[in-house]
Order: structure tokens, then sequence, then C-alpha cells
């Protein structure tokens, strides 16, 4: 059985609000350090800027360019692709069409490989500040995964615990 672009949104939906539901139980946090707080706030924004955050100039400009040129070629790849689709539209011959239809789809996969690039930068960028930090400050601070149920709204859910 294969699922259908339907269920996805829900699929998301439920995911996020289980997800969610840790925030609706009422559960506290131990307090956290602001410093170290703020330079997770600005790596979540934008790739580098909580290593500029903590100075670390080096880093911040190697994941601040990085993420830079992913999302420019993203920019690039899906004028390119409009352009590609725009042509495969109004070609007049099969022929023509199938070229231009493959080349949308080359242009495409291009772009969703930069996205994926972007999100790979993103990815390592948090995980620089994590184990910067972990280092830096110790290791009480630490990343964590743990599924519970709140017996109040009776739901099971998932929460990321991150302490600075």
């Amino acid at each position: 059985m294969t699922r259908t672009p339907q269920r996805k949104p829900a699929l998301l939906l439920i995911v996020a609000l289980l997800l969610a539901q840790g925030m609706l139980c009422g559960e506290t946090e131990p307090a956290q350090d602001p410093r170290l707080r703020k330079a997770l706030e600005k790596s979540l924004l934008f790739p580098g800027l909580g290593q500029l955050y903590e100075k670390q100039y080096v880093k911040a400009a190697l994941f601040g360019l990085a993420e830079a040129a992913c999302l420019a070629l993203v920019v690039v790849h899906i004028g390119r692709g409009n352009d590609a689709y725009w042509n495969y539209r109004q070609a007049g011959t099969a022929a023509d069409a199938a070229a231009w239809r493959r080349e949308t789809e080359r242009l495409d996969r291009r772009r969703n490989t930069a996205i994926l690039a972007a999100a790979g930068v993103w990815v390592l960028n948090l995980a620089d500040i994590l184990v910067f930090t972990g280092k830096k400050y110790g290791r009480e601070r630490s990343l964590a995964f743990r599924p519970f149920y709140c017996h109040e709204n009776q739901a099971y859910g998932a929460g990321v615990t991150c302490r600075f």
C-alpha cells in the first residue's frame, strides 16, 4: 500500500502535536546560562551567528559562507528550473517538450541537492555549538531525546531537551 500525498500533512501535524505535548504538560527546565542560550538561539537563526557570538570567527565565516552559498544556489536553480518549465510548456514539438522536461527535472534535482546541503550546514552548525559548549562549559550541558506519557492529557509524546 502506498501513501497518498494527502496523508503526509496530517502525519506531520500529528508528529508536531506529539512533540509539543511536553510543553503542554507544564514541565519545567533547570535554570540556563543566558550566554549559552543566546549562542544557541543565534545558531538556530542562521549558521555562524552562534559561533560569532562565542568569538569563533573562522568557524562563523565558514558556516555563514557555506549557508549563503547553498541558499544562493537554491535561488539560482529555482529561477532556471522555472524558465525550463516555461519552455517545456511552450514547446512546439514532442521532442522539444521531452528535452525541456529533462532539463526541468535536472534543475529540480540540483535545487533539491542545494536545499539538502543548506540543511546539512545548519545541522553541522548546531552540532558544532553543542560540542563546543559541552567542552567549554562542562558535561552537564547536553542534548537529549526522550519519549514520555502525559497522564493529564492521556497522550504520548516525545521531547528534546537541550541544556546550556
